[in-house]
Parts: structure tokens; sequence; C-alpha cells
């Protein structure tokens, strides 16, 4: 009896489709009842994390937010039942992902979360001034429901005082003008939209036709052209994704820089040229984004920093890992957890062991070498990871433009 209702559990929670068919379309009428009381647990938690004694208030409210936040995962169906945008259904599996881990972050955090207003020094590192340092943290209720806006939406936690050591880019054109920022956002983001509307096209091209899931891996291929196709596959791929991170961000930049008045400086560069890093460790401590780094780092790593000490960093990509995985069941198509989370897994073994190259020859790994090992790593994992993507019909095969609306068809449309 016990077996055979473990099996209607598995059933129900691992069988590819299932949740698709429990999940209601987005609507106004369930909007309220859906999303609105994960909003406003979010927010609260928000708030209580930046005031003094209220760790047992954060441990009460903790399980009703988390609860709310799978509700929300798996009730909305945001693909509207087409599988072209069954990625949309990904994105809240991984919002609702990453709200979780940040109220547990918030829960049991020793120090209280303070907003202050630098963005980073001269190495691009956030820091704090001595004169900022000496001011006690506030205790005002309405300064905290009022910072809690910002933290909601601040991933990275520029101007927050939890964010210390977080590298952040150094901007190709910097300005102090609203008027020039929001200009020079707004060019990113059609040029960043140009190009993932080409990068698509490219992948899709390389792709059989159909609406199914396909691997990256042609068998009727010479091992040679099989595993180059792959390659390509998969860096046009990473580099999409690159795209489309930078098209959302450059996007709402713009967007609240005009609404909410923002200043530049809360909108510093997302990436720092991931394409040009010179070793693993480069890549994920500063040319990648760091928007989960909060977490990954908290629930992550610290948990296994007394026991593995400088390996600990090994968490952090496990959870990365995790996380990807939960956000490609999220389309309701089942997951490969040995291939996602290995890709994440692997990463971390290959900065340590670049650690271990440090230590053994005294050296970083950096120059064209390292630029090198980098990417070879990169497309070694990485076409795993690009494999189940493309099985589970992410890529090539969801809808990121409305058919028409492809900007790069666009612009070939015009001038060929």
């Amino acid at each position: 009896m016990i077996m055979e209702s473990w099996s209607v559990i598995k059933d129900r929670i691992v069988a590819p489709g299932y949740w698709h068919q429990q999940r209601v379309d987005v609507s106004w009428y369930n909007f309220d009842a859906v999303f609105m009381p994960v909003v406003l647990g979010y927010y609260v938690m928000a708030v209580l994390v930046q005031l003094p004694r209220t760790k047992l208030y954060r441990l009460a409210l903790l399980p009703v937010v988390l609860w709310l936040a799978v509700r929300a995962g798996m009730t909305w169906d945001f693909s509207w039942r087409r599988s072209e945008y069954a990625y949309l259904n990904q994105g809240l599996a991984v919002a609702m992902f990453a709200i979780s881990m940040r109220v547990i972050t918030w829960t049991f955090t020793a120090e209280r979360y303070v907003r202050y207003f630098n963005t980073g020094n001269q190495d691009g590192n956030i820091s704090k001034s001595k004169a900022e340092a000496s001011l006690p943290p506030s205790d005002d209720v309405r300064s905290a429901m009022w910072n809690a806006f910002d933290l909601c939406y601040n991933l990275r936690g520029v101007g927050w005082n939890w964010s210390r050591g977080l590298y952040i880019a150094h901007p190709l054109f910097k300005t102090e003008s609203r008027l020039t920022f929001v200009m020079l956002s707004f060019v990113r983001f059609c040029l960043y939209a140009c190009a993932l509307g080409a990068l698509d096209l490219s992948v899709r091209a390389a792709a059989p036709e159909g609406s199914d899931g396909w691997s990256i891996f042609d068998p009727s291929l010479p091992p040679l052209r099989r595993y180059l196709r792959s390659s390509i596959i998969t860096a046009e791929s990473g580099i999409a994704g690159w795209m489309v991170m930078e098209t959302i961000y450059q996007f709402h930049a713009f967007a609240f820089t005009i609404l909410f008045q923002q200043h530049p400086s809360q909108w510093p560069p997302l990436f720092d040229q991931p394409c040009c890093a010179t070793s693993l460790a480069r890549f994920w401590a500063r040319c990648w984004h760091q928007i989960f780094r909060e977490w990954f780092v908290a629930i992550g790593s610290g948990p296994l920093q007394p026991f593995l000490g400088p390996y600990a960093p090994i968490g952090a990509f496990l959870l990365s890992g995790i996380f990807h995985e939960i956000g490609i069941r999220g389309m309701d198509r089942g997951g490969d957890i040995f291939r996602v989370v290995g890709y994440f897994f692997m990463n971390g073994v290959g900065v340590l062991l670049e650690r271990l190259f440090k230590r053994l020859t005294g050296r970083r790994v950096g120059g064209v070498i390292g630029f090198l090992w980098m990417w070879i790593w990169q497309i070694l994992w990485g076409s795993l990871l690009m494999d189940v993507w493309a099985q589970k019909g992410l890529i090539a095969r969801s809808e990121f433009f409305f058919v028409s609306y492809n900007p790069a068809m666009l612009i070939m449309n015009m001038f060929l």
C-alpha cells in the first residue's frame, strides 16, 4: 500500500505533463487569488529583514510564503496551451524558486539589510564609505516599507549592505543624465533584441522541422561534423541566453528610469563581456550576471564553508543546477537532473581545478590559454545542457517574438 501510494505521488510530481493538465490560464479573475498573495508575502519579508528583532516573525511567515510560491508556480499556465510559449512557464518556475530562495535567505540572515546608495568603487566592487558605515541603521518602519520596493526588485543588491564584494562592471558610456541613459538603454535594447532574433533564426535553421524536441547531436553525421555542429549550436544558444537577459534588463533600465526617476547608477552593466573571459573563475565571478549571487552564496556555499573551506563554492554551483532543473521542469516536459545539474557541477569542478593550478604553480589561469580553456570547458559540458533544452523544446521551438515580428527578420526583409 505504501509503495502504491508513493507510485501515485511520483507519477503526479515527476511525470511530464501532469502539472500542465492541472494548470489554469492566467486571467484577471485568478490574478489576485494566486499572484498577489505571493507578492504581498515577498514584500512583507523584505520589510521585516530591514527591522530589528523580527526573526521570529520571519520564521513564522516563511512556510506561508514558500507554500504560496509553490502554488503559484504550479497553478498558472502562461503558455495558454501553446507549446511554443511553454518557456513562459519556465520563467514562472524560476521566478517562484528565486523568491523562495530569497525569503529563506532573509529569514536566517544574521545581518539586517540596510540600504545605502554607493554603487561601486574604482575596482568595480561594491563597498560603502566610512561615512555610510558610521550611520546606524534606521528603525523607521516607513523607510523600510519604501526601501522594500527596491529590495524586492534589486536582485544584485546595488546600494545595499549585503552586496559587499559584488563585482560591478564599468559602463562603456558612463553618464549622469537620465535622458542620455534612457536613450542609450533603448538603443541597447534594440541591438540585443536584434542579436537575439538573429541567433534564434540561426539555431532554427540547424534544427529539424517539426514542433517536438530534437537533439543537437545528429547521428546521421560523421563524428567530426556532428560534434562541430553541436558545438556551434551550444555556443549560439549560450550567447542567445545572454541576449535574452540583456534585452529584458535594458528594457527595465529605461522603463524604470522614466517611470520612477531612478538614477543611472542604479542600473550598472549586467554582464562584463563573458565571451572574452580568460578563466572559469572570472567567467562566473565577474563576466556572467550576478543576480542570484545573494542566495547562491547564502544557501549554496555558505553552509558548506565550515566543512569544505575553499571548496565550498561547489555548493553554489549545485544550487544553480537545481535552480535550472526546476526551470526546465516548469515547462511540464520532464527534466534531466544529471545533465542539467552536471553542467553546473562540472563548472564548479573547473573553478576548483583553477585554484589547484594556482596553488601548484603560483600563477592564475589567464591569457590566451585561459581563454581557450574556458571555451573548451564550457562547450564540452554545455553541449549536454543545450541538448536537454533542445529535447524539451526550449531551443528552436520557442517563440521569443511573434512570428512576423522577429527584428532580425524584419531587417532582412527591408534590405533583401
